[in-house]
């Protein structure tokens, strides 16, 4: 979900901040009258997503669709970006028609619009360019009916250019999921990934964060089968929305997620945990001080033994600290002990690149060289700024929230599936202030 954007005043104009969770930093400049009538823009994968609006709307509601335009587009192109977006020109505007219906949102479930939109491919564009009509709307006419049996339509069939399921879910219940689904294996995986953010003090204790999460699953089932998920410690899920397919009076009395999934990847939940008490797997701590002629820092992080022996599949990667300097900073000399550092003039950031995050203590100091003022010479010491670190990291085999997966049952159908989950905890915004 994307967040609301911040517009700030400025001369005639008005500045606009990305509406993006991502961190960008864009801004767009635009006229006091039109706010009213135009949400700020989404800036993802290096491409602006824009919505206008004829009157006010829920900000959330509008950014949501722009993120499910997205993950659509995503789904479909492989990649969204301009060159994507003109070669298949086409499929985009019928996407575009499917999912928005007189300004509002009509249909936006994937195996809808796959049911309905076919995704571009290579012999489809063959298929299309030789018999000189198009292939991008499925419909349930044949082909023979169409004017294309005969040797021409069993060789599109062949190649599966023509081939699709039929318009509509399963049943009218079951709107969600497409007919006919087959599969010579048939397997059904749960990821579920969580996102940590937060502020901590300079002693490490968290003052402010919460944990996003959220429940993903890829099924590739023949039929229409039925899942029932059983979590060990369902209490995480309260501020949670599902998708459509889960029965939520089976959620409600029993605390289990019953669902029949639509096909391929979906987001079955993602929920919201607000908690400072959360205890993060590894020890941290940053000092910077500021002495006459020079500074110091000194960086230090190491695991909790105690949380990764609990959990013996854990591992700590991808561990990465970013420190702030004031513009005062001209450079650096700094030395690590794991990973590499190095101190960018431009941005005056310390990059700390620790990768896996190892049993031992790793750590890392240095000193910081002065600006000097070009008047008389003097250093200029930042007295007054107080620096701050950022941490990103990924958590394999591990969830921060303490949620289990207890069992995964599949029923309703006549074979025996692959099931399979797994655990991630990433570093959403991670700000430790330093004293």
């Amino acid at each position: 979900m994307t967040s609301v954007a911040v517009a700030t005043a400025k001369k005639s104009l008005v500045q606009i901040a990305c509406g993006a969770s991502n961190g960008c930093s864009h801004t767009w400049q635009r006229h006091p009258w039109e706010m009213d009538y135009r949400m700020p823009p989404v800036c993802l994968d290096k491409m602006l997503f824009l919505a206008v609006v004829s009157h006010e709307e829920p900000p959330l509601a509008v950014f949501e669709l722009l993120d499910r335009i997205y993950q659509v587009l995503l789904r479909y192109l492989g990649e969204v970006s301009e060159d994507s977006l003109r070669q298949n020109f086409s499929t985009v505007y019928l996407l575009l028609d499917e999912m928005i219906d007189s300004g509002l949102p009509f249909t936006t479930e994937m195996n809808r619009l796959e049911s309905i939109i076919a995704p571009p491919s290579a012999i489809g564009k063959v298929v299309q360019a030789v018999s000189g009509s198009s292939t991008q709307v499925l419909s349930d006419v044949p082909l023979e009916s169409a004017g294309q049996g005969g040797a021409f339509g069993a060789l599109t069939s062949a190649l599966g250019a023509m081939s699709h399921s039929n318009i509509g879910g399963a049943s009218a219940e079951v709107w969600w999921r497409r007919q006919n689904v087959v599969y010579g294996s048939n397997e059904v995986y749960v990821d579920i990934v969580e996102t940590i953010s937060c502020i901590c003090n300079s002693t490490g204790n968290m003052i402010s964060g919460g944990v996003n999460g959220e429940v993903l699953i890829n099924s590739k089932l023949s039929g229409v089968p039925e899942v029932l998920l059983t979590m060990r410690n369902p209490a995480v899920l309260q501020n949670v929305s599902f998708h459509p397919c889960v029965r939520l009076p089976r959620f409600q009395r029993d605390k289990a997620l019953s669902f029949i999934p639509p096909d391929g990847e979906f987001s079955l939940a993602s929920y919201w945990i607000p908690d400072t008490t959360l205890n993060l797997p590894f020890h941290f701590s940053v000092s910077v001080n500021y002495h006459s002629d020079h500074g110091k820092v000194q960086i230090a992080a190491s695991p909790k033994l105690a949380v990764t022996m609990q959990n013996k599949q854990m591992l700590i990667d991808k561990f990465v600290v970013q420190i702030r300097l004031p513009s005062s900073i001209a450079s650096a000399n700094l030395a690590s002990q794991g990973g590499n550092i190095r101190f960018d003039d431009e941005s005056k950031v310390i990059i700390w690149n620790l990768g896996k995050l190892a049993s031992q203590d790793s750590k890392a100091e240095g000193t910081l060289n002065y600006a000097t003022d070009p008047k008389d010479g003097t250093p200029k010491i930042p007295a007054e700024e107080k620096p701050t670190a950022q941490l990103a990291f990924v958590i394999k085999g591990w969830a921060i929230s303490g949620i289990r997966l207890d069992a995964c049952d599949v029923s309703s159908i006549n074979y025996t599936p692959y099931k399979a989950s797994r655990y991630t905890t990433t570093a959403g915004k991670i700000e430790y202030r330093i004293a």
